[in-house]
C-alpha cells in the first residue's frame, strides 16, 4: 500500500538518535519481513493511532493524514477539532470535521482583536495565527495552492470581531460567508454606533456587504448567506432521523452541504418589509441568500451548524429616527465620494445622538452597539459517542502543550460547541428565546463547549446561567490585563465549577477528537 510518500521519507521520520526504531527495522517492516503475524501483533485501533500521531506533531500535516492514511484505514471514525486562537481581546475560532473519503470541512467563527494603542501589534498577532492556520493545508511538495475555508461566520460588526476578516479572506478562498441580516436602516444605525468613517472598510461593508467583499482584491467568496432575526418563529429544525445520519464513507471529494434559503432580492421585496429606503440603493445581490427561519446547515448528514439571531435585538432604527433621518440616509446611500458620505454621516450622527445618547454620556452604550450578535451551534448529528479526545493549550508562535481530557467526556455525545460572540443572555426574555431555539432536539444538551458571551462581561450575563448550561469547558476570549479587565469576576465565579479556559494574547485552547456512530460500535 502507498502512504503518499517514499520509503526514504518514512525512514527519515524515524531515524533519530532518541528512537529505538531504526531504519533497518523500518525497512524490514515495509517489506513484510517482520511483524506480519496479526495474532502476535494485532492491528492498532484507530483512536490509538490518532493519539500517537497527535502526540508526535503529525497534526501539522492534517491533509496529508486524511488523504494518505485514512484512504486505507477501514474504520467508522469521524475526526474533529475546535481551536480558540490566542489573539487577545477578540475572537478567532476555527475548526474542522472529516471522515474517510472526504476532504476536511473547515470553518472559522469571527476573526479580530481590539483596537487601541497596541492595534498594530494585535493585528500582527492575528495575521500570524491566520498564516499558521493556512499552513496546515500545505501538503508535502505542494506550492501555490490557495488554502480553503468552507464556512466563515461573522457574529456582528464590532472591530474586535471583524478587524482580521479582510486578512483572512485574502488568505483563504471561502465557500460560504455567514453573517446576521441587517436592513439598510439598521446598517446605517450600526455604522453610527461604531463611529464608522466615511472611507472606512466598516462603512463599505455595512452598506453593501456583498459589493464590499467582492470588491477586495484577492477575495474569493462563492456565496454570502445571511441569518434573519429568529423572532417568534420555530425552534431549529429537527435532526435527521437516525437511519439517515450514518454516512457510509463510500463517497469522496468535497462534502455534501445542505440548507434552505431564499435569494436576498426576494427577501427584500419592498412590498413585504417596512423599509422606506428600499429604493435608495440596490445592493450587489450577486449570490446572496437569506436562510429560512429555523433552518440549519448540514454537512454529510453527520455534522450541523445552527445559527440563531435574536429578533428582539433587531429593529435598531426607531420610527422617529427614520422620519427625521430619511433625507440624510438617502444621501449617504447615494453618495459617490468620501466627502459626500462624511457630510451625510455627520448629519445622521447629530440626529442619532440627540435621540439615543444620554446627556452625560460620551458614546452610545455597548449594549446598543452589540445588540445584533449571531449565535452559532456546531456539533454532530445522530446517535454518536466520543471515542478519543485530547485538549491542547495553544501558545502563540510556540508548539501546543497536550493534556488528557476527563474520563467522563469519553463515550458521551456532548462535544458540540456554542459560539455566542457578544450576544446577550442577561434577561429572562433573552434566555428563554435562546433556550427555546436550542433546547428542542437536544442541541443545548450536546453543547459541551461554550464560548462565554462578550469576553465574560457581566452586562451580557445573568447569575446562574452556567448551572443551566453545564458546559464541559467554558471559554473566555479576553484580555484580563486590558483596560476592561474581562472576564468580570462574577461571571468567572459563576463558570468556575465548569472548567473555565482563558484565551488571551498568549494562550489559546483546542480540543481534538474522534467519534463514531453507535450503530458502528
Amino acid at each position: 500500500m502507498s502512504l503518499g510518500c517514499s520509503q526514504q521519507e518514512v525512514i527519515a521520520a524515524f531515524s533519530h538518535p532518541s528512537r529505538t526504531i531504526h531504519h533497518n527495522l523500518i525497512s524490514d517492516i515495509a517489506r513484510g519481513v517482520r511483524y506480519g503475524d496479526e495474532a502476535k501483533y494485532p492491528v492498532t485501533k484507530v483512536p490509538e493511532l490518532l493519539e500517537f500521531m497527535f502526540c508526535g506533531g503529525w497534526e501539522k500535516r492534517l491533509d496529508w493524514i486524511d488523504k494518505s492514511i485514512w484512504s486505507w484505514l477501514d474504520d467508522p471514525y469521524l475526526r474533529f477539532r475546535y481551536s480558540y486562537h490566542p489573539v487577545g481581546q477578540g475572537i478567532f475560532c476555527s475548526g474542522f470535521i472529516t471522515r474517510k473519503g472526504k476532504d476536511p470541512y473547515r470553518w472559522v467563527f469571527d476573526c479580530g482583536t481590539e483596537r487601541g494603542k497596541s492595534s498594530t501589534k494585535n493585528g500582527d498577532r492575528v495575521r500570524r495565527e491566520i498564516m499558521a492556520l493556512a499552513s496546515e493545508q500545505a501538503s508535502p511538495g505542494s506550492s501555490g495552492t490557495r488554502p480553503r475555508l468552507d464556512l466563515v461566520a461573522l457574529s456582528h460588526f464590532d472591530e474586535d470581531h471583524l478587524s482580521g476578516m479582510v486578512d483572512l479572506l485574502r488568505t483563504f478562498s471561502v465557500d460560504t460567508f455567514l453573517l446576521p441580516y441587517l436592513s439598510r436602516w439598521d446598517s446605517i444605525v450600526v455604522a453610527l454606533e461604531e463611529g464608522a468613517g466615511a472611507g472606512s472598510d466598516l462603512l463599505g461593508f455595512l452598506l453593501d456587504p456583498s459589493g464590499f467583499l467582492r470588491g477586495i482584491e484577492g477575495v474569493e467568496i462563492e456565496r454570502i448567506l445571511m441569518v434573519p432575526p429568529t423572532g417568534e418563529g420555530p425552534a431549529a429544525e429537527p435532526l435527521p432521523p437516525p437511519e439517515d445520519t450514518d454516512p457510509d464513507g463510500s463517497s469522496s471529494g468535497f462534502s455534501e452541504v445542505v440548507w434552505k434559503a431564499d435569494p436576498l432580492k426576494e427577501y427584500e421585496d419592498p412590498n413585504a418589509i417596512d423599509d422606506s429606503l428600499a429604493g435608495e440603493l440596490q445592493p450587489s445581490y450577486g449570490n446572496v441568500e437569506v436562510l429560512r427561519p429555523g433552518q440549519v446547515i448540514t454537512v454529510d448528514r453527520a455534522w450541523e451548524f445552527v445559527p440563531y439571531n435574536d429578533a428582539s435585538l433587531a429593529g435598531l432604527a426607531t420610527i422617529k429616527f427614520k422620519s427625521d433621518a430619511q433625507d440624510l440616509a438617502g444621501q449617504l446611500l447615494a453618495a459617490k465620494t468620501d466627502a459626500g458620505r462624511k457630510a451625510a454621516l455627520d448629519g445622521l450622527t447629530t440626529i442619532y445622538d440627540a435621540q439615543f445618547k444620554t446627556p452625560r454620556s460620551k458614546k452610545i452604550s455597548a449594549e446598543r452597539r452589540n445588540k445584533i450578535s449571531l449565535f452559532l451551534y456546531s456539533g454532530p448529528i445522530g446517535d454518536v459517542e466520543l471515542e478519543w479526545a485530547a485538549q491542547y493549550t495553544l501558545r502563540h508562535r510556540l508548539d501546543p502543550v497536550r493534556s488528557s481530557v476527563p474520563a467522563e467526556w469519553l463515550t458521551s455525545d456532548r462535544f458540540g460547541q456554542i459560539f455566542t460572540g457578544d450576544g446577550y443572555l442577561k434577561t429572562a426574555k433573552q434566555w428563554q428565546g435562546f433556550e427555546g431555539f436550542y433546547r428542542p432536539h437536544g442541541r443545548l444538551q450536546r453543547a459541551g463547549f461554550f464560548q462565554v458571551m462578550h469576553h465574560g462581561s457581566r452586562a451580557n450575563w445573568h447569575s446562574g446561567i452556567a448551572a443551566k448550561l453545564l458546559p464541559w469547558a467554558s471559554i473566555f476570549c479576553s484580555d484580563p490585563a486590558g483596560k476592561l479587565g474581562h472576564p468580570d469576576e462574577p461571571v468567572l465565579m459563576d463558570f468556575a465549577p465548569h472548567n473555565p479556559k482563558q484565551v488571551d494574547a498568549f494562550h489559546g485552547w483546542s480540543i481534538r477528537g474522534a467519534y463514531r456512530f453507535r450503530s458502528n460500535a
